[in-house]
């Protein structure tokens, strides 16, 4: 998406720059938090083999920020359409085939997206006295982070199935531009 010459339709421009401020937000915290991860890591090892101290809690903080760095990648790469992706036959459908496909497999994806964030809102309701160890922080904060990552995916399919396939989104093969790789 940073490549790409942002569309002059009104709606669709603020739809640009609104997923690529979702996308570059996203990536940002995802990464602050694995960096988080592996620095709490780090300290927890030399605490414990080095100076002989002991610190419990790093486990329950390192598996709350790996829920949430996990939540801001999916989103992330649902915005980008990174996602695995099986195609056994879009390349034989027609222009109106794939626009169809595409809209189907958004609406789907949105039915899972929004089954899985209510899962999620529901089990961090059910869970609210649960408490971690150590810390004694609810279980409900790490459903807050997986029912977040769903509803950002589901909002987002439901603007994929309204909108359709957009020329912006689409990854352009370099076996696509041969042209542009021969120049010098």
């Amino acid at each position: 998406m940073n490549h790409v010459v942002p569309p002059s339709n009104g709606f669709d421009r603020i739809a640009f720059y609104t997923l690529r401020w979702v996308t570059r937000l996203c990536d940002g915290a995802g990464v602050a938090l694995m960096a988080a991860i592996l620095l709490l890591i780090v300290a927890a090892v030399i605490a414990r083999d080095l100076l002989g101290l002991g610190m419990p809690w790093t486990e329950e903080v390192a598996s709350m920020m790996a829920i949430y760095a996990i939540g801001f990648g999916s989103l992330s790469a649902w915005v980008r359409s990174e996602h695995l992706v099986v195609d056994l036959f879009s390349h034989k459908l027609s222009g109106l085939g794939k626009s169809l496909q595409y809209r189907a497999t958004a609406l789907i994806s949105c039915g899972f997206f929004a089954l899985a964030a209510w899962g999620a809102w529901i089990m961090s309701d059910m869970s609210a006295n649960n408490k971690t160890v150590s810390l004694s922080i609810s279980f409900s904060y790490l459903y807050y982070g997986i029912f977040f990552s769903f509803a950002g995916m589901a909002l987002i399919a439901v603007w994929q199935t309204l909108r359709g396939p957009v020329a912006w989104l689409e990854v352009r093969d370099e076996e696509e531009r041969p042209e542009e790789l021969a120049q010098p």
